[in-house]
């Protein structure tokens, strides 16, 4: 059973530790991913909706570099900051799912990220 790293940003991701993604057999594990540009700048700050979109834009570009989308996606963990934000923009991440099974999810209020401007970090769980 094979181990295969992908980087979106190499020299970002190894400075902060970390590789975008990690595929191990038929699972392919998505790190938690913020709304953030190349820089790692924060993106949209104050806007849960707007950060929901990038990071599943993010997401999307991590999923499609193994041959993958959001119908193989089986559990997901979301970090928010602000919950009722988060309930309020919630339809921004159903429209990722729209027309295939929902995932396993837990959705969490935390004090912060990784950047205070980022509202929320989502990580997921794809398989074949």
């Amino acid at each position: 059973m094979g181990r295969k790293s992908f980087h979106l940003n190499p020299a970002g991701e190894k400075a902060f530790g970390y590789a975008q993604a990690v595929r191990r057999g038929d699972y392919l594990h998505i790190s938690g991913t913020l709304s953030v540009d190349e820089d790692f700048t924060p993106l949209h700050a104050g806007d849960m909706e707007a950060q929901l979109q990038r990071v599943y834009d993010t997401l999307r570009r991590t999923l499609c570099a193994f041959d993958m989308d959001f119908p193989n996606v089986v559990s997901e963990r979301i970090y928010v900051t602000d919950m009722d934000a988060f309930l309020a923009a919630n339809a921004a991440r159903l429209a990722r799912y729209k027309g295939c099974d929902l995932p396993a999810a837990t959705a969490v209020e935390v004090r912060r990220l990784a950047f205070p401007e980022c509202m929320v970090e989502v990580e997921i769980v794809a398989a074949r």
